[in-house]
């Protein structure tokens, strides 16, 4: 009789069960000690008018939030177990929309930092915010989605949703490393794409004179008018108003701009499938696939492909391909195309 052989099930039934508890989400009651390092900010604008927004320590006494959480108000200052704590000026890079509180006396802990360039589409990763100005941080659990080089950053578009009063909060991965910062979404109900500020921009911020007031000098990136948005942003719009052909232009003038981001030609080769031109979308998804191995919309495209082509090997190869990345998408991408 074999001995080892039960011995070896039962370490590797160990290793299966580790690595599945490494690559869970944390419970909401692990993430306690992560949560001191969270802020409720509130902010006043005069007769009355106040709002809410979120942020994190990223060094002590500095709390890390989103510009337009406070820009041209009367005041500013962070909330945390019901004490509140007054900033004595501001780090602000009004443009992208990041801004950093320094505070003399703010007992907390910083987070960890982490990298962008650590992370690849469909990671795990985990936003903390106080959404509709709730006591306390919650967190949103979802994946890197897209990745978008932009003015010495990665934009972080993630599934990891957020609403209001969740703006300045902090996206993290499973080690907790802040990731990003929660700042904007979509237009519209329909696609639900959720952006996040680069943890590099912090670090460069910090690296600035601050200033002593809350006077913005310049709009946020993401709220300029369309055609001065980055092509990440353009693309959207004509997308959800089926705009196909203006979908397609902008898709086709952002991979001649950036040849090597797939989200490009992913973009295009939607466009060109809605417009019927079936060989060229191939082409864009096989591109975006090349650049991008983790692409998972291009796999599910391409499988749309497949089935109105009722090319059945292409369909297991698909599937094959996409159960690799991420095996539970699968089971609800297969339910959702019975």
């Amino acid at each position: 009789m074999n001995y080892l052989r039960p011995i070896a099930k039962y370490f590797l039934l160990i290793f299966l069960l580790s690595v599945s508890k490494v690559n869970a989400y944390p419970a909401q009651a692990e993430l306690f000690g992560l949560s001191e390092s969270m802020v409720h900010i509130w902010v006043t604008y005069g007769d009355g008018v106040t709002g809410t927004g979120s942020g994190v320590v990223v060094k002590e006494n500095h709390v890390a939030t989103d510009c337009h959480v406070f820009a041209d108000s009367k005041g500013v200052n962070v909330v945390k177990y019901f004490k509140q704590y007054v900033p004595i000026a501001v780090y602000a890079d009004w443009g992208h929309d990041l801004c950093i509180l320094k505070f003399d006396d703010l007992p907390l802990p910083a987070v960890n930092m982490g990298k962008t360039e650590s992370i690849s589409y469909e990671d795990k990763v985990f936003s903390l915010t106080f959404p509709n100005d709730s006591p306390v941080p919650l967190p949103s659990y979802g994946k890197v989605k897209g990745l978008h080089a932009f003015e010495g950053g990665n934009i972080i578009r993630t599934s990891a949703t957020f609403t209001v009063g969740s703006s300045g909060g902090a996206l993290f991965d499973l080690d907790f490393n802040l990731l990003g910062i929660t700042t904007f979404k979509s237009p519209g109900k329909r696609l639900g794409h959720f952006y996040c500020l680069p943890v590099e921009w912090i670090n460069e911020l910090l690296k600035k004179e601050p200033q002593l007031d809350l006077k913005s000098t310049a709009a946020p990136f993401w709220s300029l008018p369309d055609a001065e948005k980055p092509f990440f942003m353009q693309v959207i719009v004509p997308m959800q108003q089926e705009n196909w052909l203006e979908m397609r232009k902008i898709a086709k003038a952002w991979a001649e701009a950036e040849k090597s981001s797939p989200d490009a030609w992913y973009y295009l080769g939607f466009a060109e499938s809605k417009l019927n031109n079936i060989s060229d979308a191939m082409k864009d998804f096989n591109n975006a696939l090349a650049l991008n191995k983790k692409h998972l919309d291009s796999l599910s495209e391409l499988y749309a492909i497949a089935v109105m082509q009722k090319n059945t090997d292409f369909q297991k190869t698909l599937i094959d391909q996409m159960r690799v990345i991420d095996s539970d998408y699968v089971e609800y991408f297969l339910q959702a195309n019975l």
